[in-house]
């Protein structure tokens, strides 16, 4: 497997390391980490680092009924419902993905925004911030646009080219406030990313009015 070519923000593995990135971010930072040893190391670094540290701090002094209370609160805590299983043989996602979605994207329902590029309806959020799934057909182009806050795409399938770069499976591709760009999939086959972005971003160019408020072709 080739060794992704870009990778998130230092900042972002750190926070992630230290249990302190937001879920989605987080989701985004797992898959990454699926396909790239390099960005893996570095997490696995960054937690020694933190576990020497913890271990260095003094005891703290609790009550001597913090762990019955803890043990009923974890009692009291109703079992996640289990996700769709994913059909048998090998997902195009990577497997912190596949265990969020728990469908393939066969499987999801999407809806088109312009002919050639979808967008799932699965989606999580937190906050402000969100998470999706991002399929382009070969070729097809993302209408142009700015974004109001960051923006990451990460690669799963296939891959795309904009103003700033070509990005593969693995890759992560960054984008800061009102950065311009769009994003076309390559030729030789469909696109498909994961999309985490902190608020919605704003359409460009002739289709922009239509498609901030919401219409689809």
């Amino acid at each position: 497997m080739t060794v992704p070519a870009h990778h998130p923000a230092p900042e972002l593995l750190l926070d992630y390391a230290a249990g302190s990135l937001r879920e989605v971010q987080s989701l985004l930072v797992a898959a990454h980490l699926a396909y790239c040893p390099d960005c893996r190391a570095q997490v696995a670094e960054l937690e020694a680092c933190g576990g020497v540290l913890l271990a260095d701090l003094p005891p703290e002094p609790v009550s001597d009924t913090l762990f019955g209370t803890l043990m009923t609160r974890l009692g009291e805590t109703a079992a996640p419902s289990s996700p769709v299983a994913a059909p048998a043989g090998r997902s195009v996602f990577p497997g912190p993905l596949r265990r969020a979605i728990g469908a393939e994207p066969e499987a999801l329902e999407w809806v088109r925004v312009v002919p050639g590029v979808h967008l799932s309806a699965w989606a999580v959020s937190a906050g402000t911030a969100s998470a999706c799934l991002l399929r382009m057909a070969s070729g097809a182009r993302v209408p142009a646009h700015r974004h109001t806050d960051s923006e990451m795409l990460l690669v799963m399938k296939g891959g795309f080219s904009d103003e700033f770069g070509a990005y593969r499976v693995g890759d992560v591709a960054s984008y800061e406030t009102h950065t311009p760009h769009h994003a076309v999939a390559d030729a030789d086959g469909e696109c498909l990313c994961l999309l985490v972005q902190d608020r919605p971003l704003v359409f460009t160019g002739p289709l922009g009015w239509l498609l901030n408020r919401g219409f689809r072709f």
